[in-house]
C-alpha cells in the first residue's frame, strides 16, 4: 500500500506533536522548575543527537559484517531496557542497600538465563521481547518491594 504522504511529512508530523506536547508540559510547572526542566530536555535532545551522529557514522564507516551477532545486540539493548525501566519505577529505594543488591542478583540471573536460551535459538523473533519484558520489570519490581520489605509510593502524574 502506497504512503498517503512522504515519510518525512509524518516525521514532520510527529516532532510538531512532541514540542506541543513539551511547551504543554513546561507551562504546568512553576517557573522555578521551567528552568531545570528545560535545562533537562535540552540535555536530552543533545545526546539524542549525538547517539544518532554516532549510529549514523559507525553505519556508514563501520565494518560491513559484524563481529557479533545481531540476537546478541538486542539482548544487550533488551538488558539495558528492562533494568533502566526497573530502576526509573524503584526510584525512592535507591539509598536502600538492599535494593543493589537484589538488582546485581537479578541482573545476573538475566545474563546467565539469556545467555541459555539466546544460545540455543537461532532465529529470535523480537516480539518475544515485549512479554518477557514487561513479565521481567514485574518480577524484578515485585522481588526488589519484597526484599526491602517496603511498598513503593503510586507514580505522580502531573
Amino acid at each position: 500500500m502506497p504512503w498517503l504522504t512522504s515519510p518525512l511529512l509524518w516525521l514532520k508530523i510527529v516532532v510538531f506533536i512532541l514540542v506541543c506536547w513539551c511547551i504543554r508540559r513546561l507551562r504546568k510547572r512553576s517557573p522555578g522548575s521551567r528552568i531545570a526542566a528545560l535545562r533537562d530536555w535540552l540535555l536530552y535532545i543533545a545526546i539524542s543527537v549525538a547517539l544518532v551522529i554516532v549510529i549514523v557514522i559507525f553505519a556508514a564507516y563501520g565494518p560491513k559484517k559484524s563481529p557479533i551477532e545481531a540476537k546478541w545486540i538486542a539482548f544487550a539493548i533488551n538488558t539495558v531496557f528492562v533494568f533502566g525501566y526497573t530502576l526509573k519505577i524503584v526510584r525512592p529505594l535507591w539509598k536502600k542497600p538492599k535494593l543493589w543488591a537484589v538488582l546485581s542478583g537479578l541482573v545476573l540471573l538475566h545474563g546467565i538465563v539469556g545467555w541459555l536460551v539466546i544460545s540455543r535459538i537461532e532465529p529470535i523473533p523480537l516480539i518475544w521481547y515485549v512479554p518477557v519484558d514487561m513479565a521481567e520489570i514485574w518480577a524484578a519490581v515485585t522481588v526488589t518491594q519484597l526484599a526491602c520489605r517496603e511498598l513503593l509510593p503510586p507514580p505522580n502524574r502531573p
